[in-house]
């Protein structure tokens, strides 16, 4: 079999040898982050920007903590405006268990957090003896009305990543328990992801929603390729990294499988980090049977936990009418709570309604 193609080797070599440029990778962060407030800002106001922010910065912290302690090299963190943010590093070789501690280190610590706030915005209500008529549970439940919206907003986007759909973080997280790769399953768990960002979006009113599913529509035949060369490659002979470099003979065979799709049109910069995560999913050996039933045990408590939570929340905190009985369906729901549309803040509106849909079950899971 012929070797690589030089320019191939010599960009993958690029990418391995490559130096961890903080001060490069640190302006990058700033100015993404200044590009996804300014443009938010013409959406949302300064408060609701102001939490997505603290979210997202806890969220893919915990993300680039996990990494550098696993020795990820060229970490970087990019703010996408109206899409949230991502933090990316390289590691050839890391243990499954390893590889969960890096997704859940996104979630869990936001969802920790979540709870304290909206624990403590709990603790502080304040019922009265007699309500007459349905009231805002933001004036009369809280003396920090802030609280309950940036714990509500937090569990609910770390909720909603953990759900076991590509590419979000419980994804990923349930891919690690499995043994081999499936571009079906890939694909499907996708599909299911668009569906869920359109149903959302139509339940709580949220068009801008949808500009969710734009990057998961452009990357899913490129991620499809991916994992179905990964599957058909699981059972070759791939040798292991050679002082942290990948040995010509595993970039010959992963480069000859590339140059057998449509994919072989790519640059040498783009083949050569395709080969770099194929090469990185075929090196991992499956986790064992008890690392992963440990993994999913984690991820159902946490999921189970949450959920639980929120719906106790949803109960201390709704719109509290006593002369009313419980509704039955959602259409009876906003008549029930007296929903008035122009009487609250936008930042409560969207939280009051979707962690009521999600304690009721309405979300699509």
């Amino acid at each position: 079999m012929p070797g690589p193609d030089a320019s191939l080797v010599t960009a993958i070599r690029a990418k391995e040898n490559q130096a961890n440029n903080w001060p490069r990778q640190l302006a990058i962060s700033l100015v993404s982050l200044a590009l996804f407030v300014g443009v938010a800002l013409i959406w949302w106001n300064v408060r609701l920007v102001l939490m997505l922010v603290g979210i997202l910065l806890l969220h893919e912290g915990g993300h680039y903590v996990a990494m550098r302690a696993f020795g990820y090299r060229n970490i970087r963190m990019v703010f996408v405006p109206m899409l949230g943010a991502a933090v990316s590093g390289q590691r050839l070789q890391l243990a499954s268990w390893k590889k969960a501690i890096v997704y859940f280190a996104g979630p869990l610590p936001g969802i920790a957090i979540s709870i304290t706030l909206l624990l403590i915005s709990t603790l502080e209500t304040r019922m009265p003896d007699a309500v007459v008529s349905p009231v805002p549970l933001l004036l009369v439940n809280s003396s920090h009305p802030w609280l309950f919206e940036l714990g509500g907003l937090g569990l609910l986007l770390n909720w909603m990543n953990l759900l076991p759909l590509l590419p979000l973080d419980g994804g990923k997280i349930i891919q690690l328990t499995l043994a081999r790769p499936s571009p079906q399953r890939d694909l499907l768990g996708r599909v299911f992801l668009i569906l869920a960002i359109a149903a959302l979006g139509a339940l709580i009113g949220e068009p801008l929603l949808l500009l969710l599913i734009i990057p998961v529509l452009f990357t899913m035949p490129l991620t499809y390729r991916t994992c179905w060369l990964s599957r058909r490659l699981s059972d070759c002979e791939i040798a292991a990294p050679q002082q942290r470099q990948i040995p010509e003979s595993a970039i010959t065979t992963i480069a000859s499988a590339i140059d057998e799709t449509a994919l072989q049109v790519l640059p040498p910069p783009q083949k050569a980090s395709l080969v770099l995560q194929i090469y990185a999913s075929l090196i991992t050996p499956p986790p064992s049977r008890w690392t992963s039933w440990t993994i999913r045990l984690v991820y159902a408590g946490t999921m189970a936990a949450s959920t639980v939570f929120g719906w106790w929340v949803w109960q201390q905190h709704r719109w509290y009418d006593p002369t009313n009985s419980a509704p039955e369906s959602p259409v009876t729901m906003a008549t029930w709570i007296g929903f008035d549309k122009g009487s609250q803040e936008p930042t409560a509106k969207l939280i009051e309604q979707v962690i009521g849909m999600l304690a009721l079950g309405w979300l699509p899971s």
